[in-house]
């Protein structure tokens, strides 16, 4: 869109949702300007807006390409302009590529590595009474956040859940979004639709109601531990390949039950009636279209179809308010 951070508030309280999740801090500040960084807050505040922003760098030591004394220092002071601003709840990642299958680190240890990061960074996460949200980001699981989580402590670092995301590891959205409720503290929101290639599946990115997920099911399950979760949409388009058939693949995934995986191949198959019947574009087609010519009708279409589920649902009181005891909101990242 090509908008500043104060436009994009402009445009997001203009279309009618509640709330924005900002990309690192950095990227609003380079030089973490105390100035730059709570006057954007105020603005977001008089607007009746939710905010919440990313550390700059990614949390796993082996790709944020700092010496580990640098790397410390950054996510230090990260936090500590963050939590100046207000901004508690912060979102991070710990890769997004192809890290668990060709990085020279093998997983496991990226992720011991992540965790180490995290309990060194957690006296001055508790000081300031901010948590670290860990998103399902196509490269980590339910699974293994979770095990992160409690081995590093749940009042330092949560999830932020991507509820397509972690069709990334074979996850079904609804057992995966049951698995992290506990310790969701942030969203991605988006759907998707997959379908079957020789090597697996591939997902499309819709809006919310448009693909496969239960979002019936999705979000009374969210609801339950955090009434006052905001929602927050992440819209694009690509077509991400899963290669679920390879043996490597398999064994890479050591917590995915024939259980799951049998869910989620349940979904690809509908997904592919629903492509052969005509009632869902066929993906390679529907991707030649630019996303930025049906920006708006897309996130349009995911918050029309998301607050009227919610109301549906009983899971907000009186649409409008933001961050009420009974109230889920949304935003545009």
């Amino acid at each position: 869109m090509k908008l500043d951070p104060f436009r994009q508030l402009d445009f997001i309280k203009r279309f009618g949702l509640e709330g924005a999740q900002f990309g690192g801090l950095r990227g609003l500040s380079p030089k973490l300007d105390s100035g730059e960084l709570k006057a954007l807050r105020a603005r977001a505040d008089e607007l009746g807006l939710y905010s919440h922003v990313s550390v700059s760098v990614n949390c796993n030591p082996h790709l944020a390409g700092l010496p580990p004394d640098q790397h410390y220092e950054q996510i230090r002071s990260d936090i500590e302009a963050a939590a100046a601003c207000g901004w508690h709840e912060l979102h991070g990642t710990t890769g997004g590529g192809n890290e668990r299958y060709e990085h020279p680190v093998r997983w496991t240890q990226q992720l011991l590595d992540t965790a180490d990061l995290m309990r060194r960074l957690g006296p001055v996460l508790r000081q300031h009474q901010s948590r670290i949200n860990i998103e399902t980001h196509g490269d980590v699981s339910t699974f293994e956040l979770v095990r992160l989580i409690e081995d590093c402590g749940p009042d330092i670092v949560g999830i932020c859940l991507d509820t397509a995301n972690v069709l990334c590891q074979c996850e079904d959205p609804v057992l995966a979004a049951r698995r992290a409720a506990p310790y969701t503290h942030l969203t991605h929101l988006k759907d998707g639709a997959v379908s079957f290639i020789d090597t697996g599946y591939r997902r499309q990115t819709l809006p919310a109601g448009r693909g496969v997920l239960d979002w019936r099911s999705i979000l009374p399950a969210l609801a339950e531990y955090e009434p006052d979760l905001p929602l927050s949409i992440e819209d694009h388009k690509w077509l991400f390949d899963f290669h679920v058939f390879d043996d490597q693949w398999i064994r890479l995934h050591p917590d995915l039950t024939r259980e799951e995986f049998a869910r989620v191949m349940q979904l690809a198959w509908r997904c592919q009636k629903r492509i052969i019947a005509g009632t869902l574009p066929h993906p390679e087609t529907y991707e030649k279209k630019p996303h930025v010519e049906e920006m708006e009708e897309r996130l349009g279409a995911g918050r029309d179809y998301l607050k009227g589920l919610l109301k549906e649902l009983g899971l907000r009181d009186k649409p409008g308010r933001v961050k009420t005891s009974r109230s889920l909101s949304m935003a545009v990242r």
